[in-house]
């Protein structure tokens, strides 16, 4: 059975039309938060997130120097021309069919909320 992060990511890439990064985001109440998250800002995401790694318990979001973005779990690897922070906190992949997660901010700890309303905790690497 594959991990709900890998599989999602799987997800992003069963359209065959190629699509950019919209102008706007989904609604926020599909991605519930919880006592203690700080919402974050898409400044906030560019200065966390831009050039680093982002390392869950089953795979690593790389948010690459040269805006591509891949998110690798075990032998696989999911690649992307480029990412994009908004302002809300929310993050697109620019996947063929572009994906959506948004991060929040829990006892000094990033937590990306997917479309599901799950919760990963990630730890930040250079």
């Amino acid at each position: 059975m594959m991990k709900p992060l890998v599989a999602i990511a799987c997800l992003g890439l069963a359209s065959a039309a190629q699509a950019a990064c919209p102008n706007s985001t989904p609604d926020p109440s599909r991605f519930p938060v919880a006592e203690g998250d700080q919402r974050v800002s898409g400044s906030w995401l560019e200065q966390t997130l831009a050039g680093k790694r982002l390392v869950f318990p089953d795979g690593t979001e790389h948010y690459n120097p040269d805006g591509t973005y891949s998110y690798k779990s075990g032998s696989q690897s999911w690649d992307a021309p480029g990412y994009r922070f908004y302002k809300n906190g929310f993050r697109c992949i620019d996947y063929p069919s572009p994906r959506f997660d948004y991060y929040v901010y829990n006892d000094g700890r990033i937590v990306l909320i997917n479309g599901n309303g799950e919760r990963f905790v990630g730890q930040l690497r250079k």
